[in-house]
């Protein structure tokens, strides 16, 4: 009697252990997915924290930040002559952001682009127009996360030196208010609403009825490396004629412009 019983009570057991198994293993591939972390990394994170992944989570994200930290450290003297502008023109407002890299290969990459897309869109939380400083660009908010750590995080990720430069805003909150811009030597962007290339430029306008006419503007100043008293520039496109007697021949105003190169 006493061999059927245990005979019966070992399946017991042996479908409690593959449950238990079958567990770990979700809860191993569950943080595998959220982090990209090797499993021997997840192990080690879950013995620390007695196997709760939440836990766990929390202890590989702020290890990660500290590694990600030492190398944006290590990394912060190394050279950066690569990088790309970032525009957006959204309904209400325009921005636009630069950042530089070590190389082409890491400009190109999707997680370099994901952070001029999401540095651009923190420019909302601008409340004053003009041009932005890195510094207080990096302390925007981004879902939760200052834009420091989001790139602390890509450089851990690429292993590259990356700078942000800076960046330019301006609130089209009145219906005559619009912009225009231009990007030289255009690069592919997997958001749509994102304009990339090495050397861009946004301008803002009062009563501009024709873009056309203003995207012309937005290219002059692309193509002039000297952007000091623009009214009185010829227009690189018909020297003929200034931006001033352009703006008067269609009678609208320049309230402010910007130009970021990343070369």
């Amino acid at each position: 009697m006493f061999s059927r019983m245990l005979g019966r009570a070992r399946p017991i057991c042996v479908r409690m252990f593959s449950a238990a198994a079958a567990s770990n293993k979700q809860i191993l591939q569950r943080l595998r997915s959220e982090t990209g972390l090797p499993f021997i990394k997840i192990k080690e994170a879950l013995q620390e924290t007695d196997n709760n992944p939440d836990k766990a989570l929390k202890w590989l994200e702020e290890k990660a930040a500290e590694q990600n930290w030492a190398k944006a450290q290590k990394l912060s003297q190394r050279a950066t002559s690569q990088g790309l502008v970032g525009i957006v023109e959204d309904s209400d407002y325009a921005g636009m952001v630069v950042f530089n890299c070590e190389t082409e290969s890491v400009a190109k990459n999707e997680h370099f682009v994901s952070l001029l897309h999401r540095s651009v869109k923190a420019l909302q939380q601008n409340k004053a127009n003009g041009v932005i400083s890195s510094e207080n660009l990096l302390g925007m908010q981004v879902e939760n996360e200052t834009l420091t750590e989001i790139l602390t995080a890509t450089i851990g990720r690429l292993g590259e030196n990356i700078h942000a430069r800076g960046g330019f805003f301006y609130k089209l909150d009145q219906p005559n208010i619009s912009s225009c811009s231009y990007i030289h030597r255009r690069t592919t962007s997997n958001f749509p609403d994102l304009s990339l290339g090495s050397i861009g430029s946004l301008a803002i306008f009062e009563n501009l009825e024709d873009r056309s006419v203003g995207t012309v503007i937005a290219q002059h100043i692309v193509g002039s490396e000297n952007c000091d008293n623009l009214l009185d520039q010829p227009l690189l496109q018909d020297e003929s004629v200034t931006i001033g007697q352009l703006c008067k021949q269609h009678e609208f105003k320049i309230l402010d412009f910007c130009r970021f190169s990343a070369q």
